[in-house]
């Protein structure tokens, strides 16, 4: 009678658990728009994979988007762009990151330094471009991620940066100020910039002679000290300039000195584990009703209670046969 009840009970679970529908509740989820440096000095190769081989910024800074990208809850959303010199350019915008995963993986294991149209790498122009394209294509409710190791390639002339605070300001925007964190790349030692062909070959390494070791761009704020002045003809002076341009870091007090006016985080970039938790900050969650599929629910309790009908029985019942003494057995007799 017991197997009787229990089999019943877990017929009608299963019956629950093939037409019980999804069911709303509320859950996180998150946003992102990732902006992915591809200019040269991303080419180094300053990290080292799982088996300890050397890869370039590029190659962990996609290895790891894509390994945090598979830990976000579904319903949460990936964009993806890239940018060299002072120019971003969308790829596509955000992207459900479970049902449109594989579309989401192959575009980023596909970005490559080849695409880069432009050598020359201005950071923060980049940067405050990329918060200019969000608001144009109406993606301010996603989060910025600023990928980059902050070289500026030639150097920036301060006199010229563009003023983050003001572009995040509320006052001056519509909208309400965008949201992100700025990813640096690279170790804080220097190490050589790869040279390639327009095969995409390497041939060496840039020197001295081949980067600009200082800014030429527009007037110097102080001219007095720069040696060899000349109004017109050398405002930045007609001395050589010693420097080590050629050589990379991930320049991070310059990526914090951005992402403070911009009111943005920001985190340097080591494993996918702590990328993942940067990503997934209070600050960039989204509170939204997510409809759950609880099936499994009533499915587990159904084969839990076939398991209390049959198995208990047949091992309980094996047991008292193997205790159940033999009538047919012959007991010696004891000859003493």
């Amino acid at each position: 009678m017991k197997s009787i009840w229990l089999l019943g009970i877990s017929a009608v679970l299963l019956i629950i658990a093939v037409l019980i529908p999804n069911l709303p509740f509320p859950s996180k989820k998150y946003d992102y728009f990732f902006m992915v440096d591809i200019t040269r000095s991303m080419n180094v190769e300053d990290y080292r994979d799982n088996n300890g081989d050397p890869i370039s910024r590029l190659e962990k800074v996609k290895a790891d988007a894509l390994a945090a990208i598979q830990q976000l809850p579904c319903g949460s959303r990936v964009g993806l762009g890239v940018f060299t010199e002072r120019m971003p350019t969308l790829l596509y915008t955000p992207m459900e990151v479970c049902s449109d995963y594989p579309e989401i993986r192959e575009s980023i294991r596909r970005i490559d330094w080849r695409m880069a149209w432009v050598a020359d790498s201005n950071i923060i122009q980049a940067f405050a471009n990329t918060l200019e394209l969000m608001r144009t294509v109406e993606l301010t409710d996603a989060t910025l991620v600023f990928f980059t190791d902050g070289q500026e390639a030639p150097p920036m002339n301060s006199r010229y940066a563009p003023d983050l605070g003001e572009l995040q300001s509320a006052e001056n925007n519509d909208q309400q100020p965008i949201s992100g964190l700025i990813v640096g790349t690279g170790d804080h030692a220097l190490s050589r910039i790869p040279k390639y062909d327009e095969d995409g070959i390497q041939i060496g390494f840039y020197t001295a002679e081949d980067v600009p070791q200082g800014t030429t761009f527009g007037l110097p704020e102080d001219p007095s000290k720069i040696e060899g002045y000349v109004p017109r003809n050398a405002p930045w002076g007609n001395q050589s300039r010693a420097g080590n341009e050629h050589l990379s870091s991930v320049k991070e007090d310059y990526l914090k000195s951005l992402a403070e006016p911009a009111k943005f985080h920001y985190h340097h970039l080591q494993t996918s584990t702590a990328l993942l938790t940067a990503l997934m900050h209070d600050d960039f969650s989204q509170r939204h009703i997510r409809k759950t599929d609880l099936s499994f629910i009533p499915a587990s309790v159904s084969l839990f209670l076939l398991f209390l009908a049959y198995l208990p029985e047949n091992i309980f019942s094996r047991k008292k046969n193997l205790l159940k003494p033999n009538i047919n057995e012959r007991i010696p007799l004891n000859s003493g």
